[in-house]
């Protein structure tokens, strides 16, 4: 029997929903949610991001509790009443034996069973799927199929747009923006409900005389299920976040199957159109799908990076007001530095000409050793009077980075200085362990009419006369051990000074003529490079 509480409930006719209140993990991070939250899992291969999404659907149902691997436990905020009339009709069938069945599920219930689990927040037997919706990209496939009439429909998504113009009008006009057609329910065939794509019959045309005319000019147009896989994938997360009951929707890669264009498009449509009532819990490996959930400008949005080391998945959580002001930098906005979040190591250089030849050296080495090359990301920050503020938005949510600077930021405190702090060391150690000496030493030359810091930058620190060359290997020492490299030799150009050519043309060059593993006068590059790849990232970054 319900009790006093819920009947009242029942009578109020509040439709029992779920929540998540906060979830746990398993290297101790909690995080707190609203039933508004909108949290994207971001990380590298195998970082355990699909995974979170397996857990957050079992970790609701107390039958298959044993199978969370990543997330720990979670508190639920149970709403309304499970024994809300309205709600077992639509979702439940009385059987032969008087008990409720579970649509879709087969597995049968006792109402007071129900309404016990329900007042005691555990759930059992498939009810969780009542409350919290997975969207694999396998499943993503099917659901835009046409609907079969003698099914019982009434949840399935096309049923609702079949009864709902307005609503069939709102996801034809999402779907509008990302492929240029319009989405339209046939509702004139007897035996299915097929969505087609196209351009829409105009209806103001028709009267209910001639709408024997409009949908004839509808079944002429093309199934949507008979189109390509990114049309049917994006159809389905329409389809099932803006036309669900569900209170949690769980979203795994929407990208896939999607051109970039398309999925920013539904990135920001899933931010900017997510309702008060619905919890989206996301794992993605695009950039592109990521901006757009960050151009909605949306406050419940939560960017979390997954680390993982042996096996525990460590949590870095980006929390909106800090995305708002990485979001504010342009640098960040309309670069690729975000995909940084998708790869094991980002290293940062000043030109993009720079990553071209880096990049390249390392592929090089590894394919001659027919290994596969580290996942690392090989970015510019539009030199390096930037450079800072790539390393602290990365730094930010604990991905690992590396920057590599021209020698003459030895030269520009004013860009060392923050670049260093950037990477957690002061910049009075710096000065006070052989920045000083080096300054002072470069002054004394310069003071005698040389210009020493010009032609320190063509050379390197093979430049360096006096107390300067012990004081720099302390602070090369100190700088790659954060995680700075200074290119030894001066600038990229100067590992072959026999090609007299400006940067773009020296890489151009170089590539097109040098086998980069065995040409001798870039033995110094390959390990430059290589210690760049190796570079291990110090804990607690």
């Amino acid at each position: 029997m319900c009790t006093e509480n819920e009947t009242a409930e029942m009578a109020m006719g509040q439709t029992p929903q779920v929540f998540m209140q906060n979830i746990a993990f398993n290297d101790g991070t909690v995080l707190p949610l609203t039933p508004n939250s909108i949290v994207v899992f971001t990380g590298a291969n195998n970082s355990g991001k699909s995974q979170i999404l397996r857990d957050a659907e079992n970790c609701l149902n107390k039958s298959n509790e044993s199978l969370q691997i990543v997330l720990k436990n979670s508190l639920y905020d149970f709403r309304g009443n499970i024994c809300d009339e309205a709600f077992l009709k639509g979702h439940f069938i009385i059987n032969q034996q008087g008990h409720f069945e579970l649509v879709g599920s087969g597995n049968s219930f006792d109402k007071n069973a129900l309404s016990n689990w329900w007042r005691e927040r555990t759930l059992y037997s498939d009810l969780h799927l009542l409350f919290v919706k997975r969207l694999s990209t396998e499943i993503r496939l099917t659901v835009s199929n046409a609907l079969q009439r003698e099914i019982q429909p009434e949840s399935h998504p096309i049923y609702k747009l079949y009864k709902s113009e307005q609503l069939a009008q709102e996801i034809s006009d999402y779907f509008h923006q990302a492929f240029g057609v319009d989405l339209i329910v046939n509702r004139n065939e007897m035996r299915t409900i097929p969505l087609h794509v196209g351009q829409a019959p105009d209806k103001e045309a028709y009267t209910i005389k001639s709408q024997d005319e409009y949908y004839d000019l509808v079944s002429a147009l093309p199934k949507l299920q008979d189109q390509g896989d990114g049309m049917r994938s994006f159809a389905s997360i329409l389809l099932d976040t803006f036309t669900s009951e569900h209170s949690i929707t769980l979203i795994d890669e929407p990208e896939a199957f999607l051109h970039p264009p398309q999925a920013r498009v539904l990135g920001k449509m899933l931010a900017k159109n997510n309702p008060n009532n619905r919890q989206l819990f996301i794992s993605t490996h695009s950039e592109d799908f990521l901006q757009g959930l960050l151009d909605a400008d949306n406050e419940n949005v939560t960017v979390i990076r997954i680390n993982r080391v042996d096996n525990i998945n460590k949590m870095s959580i980006l929390a909106n007001s800090e995305i708002k002001k990485l979001w504010s930098t342009p640098l960040l906005r309309y670069s690729n530095i975000l995909s940084g979040l998708f790869h094991e190591k980002v290293v940062v250089c000043e030109s993009d000409y720079d990553c071209l030849f880096y990049q390249a050296v390392m592929n090089a080495v590894y394919e001659s050793k027919g290994e596969i090359a580290p996942d690392i990301l090989f970015t510019h920050c539009g030199g390096k009077s930037r450079a800072k503020d790539v390393v602290n938005a990365l730094r930010a949510v604990n991905v690992p980075v590396v920057a590599i600077c021209d020698f003459d930021l030895l030269n520009a405190s004013q860009n060392f200085n923050p670049l260093i702090t950037a990477f957690g060391e002061k910049w009075s150690n710096i000065l006070s362990n052989g920045m000083q000496t080096i300054y002072n030493n470069m002054n004394a030359k310069n003071s005698n009419g040389i210009n020493a810091w010009e032609q320190i930058k063509k050379i390197g620190k093979a430049g360096f006369t006096g107390d300067a060359p012990a004081a720099y290997e302390t602070v090369e020492s100190m700088c790659k051990k954060v995680g700075l490299f200074i290119v030894p030799v001066g600038e990229m150009e100067g590992f072959d000074k026999t090609i007299n050519k400006e940067k773009k043309d020296w890489v151009y060059h170089v590539l097109a003529t040098y086998d980069l593993v065995a040409e001798p006068k870039l033995t110094e590059a390959r390990t430059f490079v290589q210690a760049v790849v190796d570079f291990k990232i110090p804990e607690g970054i």
